[in-house]
């Protein structure tokens, strides 16, 4: 996974987790608000009730009566202040028997807005409510103000108000109870949720600099390392290119030295400059393909005559204490396929000579051609070590040596990681199948042009 991958992931999940917290935080804090509007309904509902009783009390006080005034007999037709209230919502109305002692007092005994603000108070601070407040009566069809018990109040954005409560519903009259800016008050309810959140979004914010901190650190030692890795390439390939070449001039020059000793000596020289030529090309295209900057040569290619030449190639040459023994199978007509011909001629050699390293004194390889729908597979299986089940995962990882500490074989083990990177640039696939003891193979699915 590169680092940009890793970035854009770690970006995402910090937006789905500030994401979750702020949404979390307005769910709360509507919840909080909502249970505060209940409340503020329930205040002026126990307010209004006590400054009922209260203006009873001076109104039988006023007529030197002990008895309770109670609701009347709703009157003839012709009576009109009997109260109607059939088609008001019972949501916003206190009891019918309130609204009528309401009525029957207000003729001596008015509401004063004052007193019911002062009885507020009281019920607010024994409920431990801290904040300021006013109490409005109001026009219900227009919203009209018609008096309030604090003068020069105002609106804010965390305002909570009752649903008016109706008083009057002849007139349309309702009183209503406002909680101007009980910020303190909601932040106290929600502490806990709003301090989580904040120590959480802070942890995120600070990892995700840290992470951002080690990408910076990691790309720039990648970078280190495939200019590293880039000069030790350029350096070496200039003496290779000069030794490949005076070796050919030498097998060529058909001088007396041209014994068979030594022609066995300089085509053994040959072919390890070959390698080591190749091994060079590897770590190039490798440090390319992880700067992003590996392109591909994309051409029409045989595949057929590729590893019919690969085979040639491998058959050819003498290996110390092996008999080597490759058979090519191409089953059906092959569609055409396009791709860098050096860099898949590569892939499969490195294949090869791994079936041939990874093997005993007998070396069998089978190499098998297959079309499979839009897809061309070549198998190679030989005869050798195979893989232990538990290392099968790690073959293709760069620098693993899955036989290390058992073999004398050397090698720097990038060369299956090459394969992996080349055949998924050309939008293909490596399988592997392999027991231990038993052999292995491995299939290289190239797709069709």
């Amino acid at each position: 996974m590169s680092s940009k991958t890793v970035f854009l992931l770690v970006l995402l999940s910090f937006i789905l987790i500030f994401g979750t917290q702020v949404f979390l935080i307005i769910d709360y804090y509507n919840t909080t608000r909502a249970a505060w509007i209940k409340e503020s309904n329930t205040v002026i509902e126990e307010a209004f009730r006590a400054d009922l009783s209260l203006r009873n009390i001076e109104y039988r006080n006023s007529l030197n009566d002990d008895d309770l005034v109670v609701a009347p007999v709703p009157p003839s037709e012709d009576n009109t202040s009997y109260v109607d209230i059939s088609n008001v919502s019972t949501k916003s109305v206190i009891s019918v028997l309130d609204m009528a002692i309401h009525k029957h007092l207000s003729n001596q005994v008015p509401l004063q807005l004052h007193q019911l603000d002062s009885i507020i108070s009281t019920i607010l601070e024994a409920r431990e409510i801290h904040s300021k407040f006013t109490v409005n009566l109001v026009r219900i069809a227009s919203g009209e103000i018609i008096e309030a018990s604090r003068d020069n109040w105002k609106s804010s954005l965390f305002l909570i108000s009752s649903e008016p409560m109706l008083i009057d519903a002849e007139a349309g009259i309702a009183l209503q109870l406002h909680l101007i800016n009980p910020f303190q008050i909601i932040i106290k309810r929600m502490g806990l949720m709003l301090a989580s959140s904040l120590i959480l979004s802070l942890i995120c914010i600070l990892a995700f600099a840290y992470l951002l901190k080690v990408l910076a650190r990691q790309k720039q030692l990648v970078a280190f390392k495939n200019e590293f890795l880039g000069t030790i390439a350029h350096e070496l390939k200039r003496p290779v290119s000069s030794l490949t070449f005076n070796l050919d001039c030498l097998s060529m020059s058909g001088a007396p030295l041209a014994t068979p000793q030594n022609t066995l000596l300089l085509n053994n020289s040959i072919r390890a400059t070959d390698e080591l030529n190749e091994s060079i090309n590897m770590i190039v295209t490798l440090s390319k393909h992880e700067e992003g900057m590996l392109v591909l040569n994309n051409l029409n290619i045989d595949l057929p005559g590729m590893l019919e030449e690969l085979r040639d190639k491998f058959s050819e040459q003498r290996f110390k204490n092996k008999e080597v023994s490759i058979s090519l199978e191409v089953a059906g007509q092959l569609p055409p396929l396009v791709g860098d011909r050096q860099l898949l001629m590569q892939c499969f050699a490195n294949l090869i000579d791994n079936a041939i390293k990874y093997s005993g004194d007998t070396v069998e390889i089978q190499i098998r051609l297959v079309p499979e729908g839009n897809w061309v597979r070549t198998s190679i299986r030989d005869n050798g070590f195979g893989i232990p089940a538990e290392k099968i995962d790690m073959v293709f990882d760069k620098y693993s040596r899955v036989h290390l500490g058992k073999t004398q074989i050397k090698g720097f083990g990038i060369g299956l990681n090459y394969v992996k990177n080349i055949v998924e640039k050309h939008r293909g696939e490596v399988q592997v199948a392999s027991e231990a003891g038993k052999g292995s193979e491995f299939s290289v699915l190239l797709p069709v042009s």
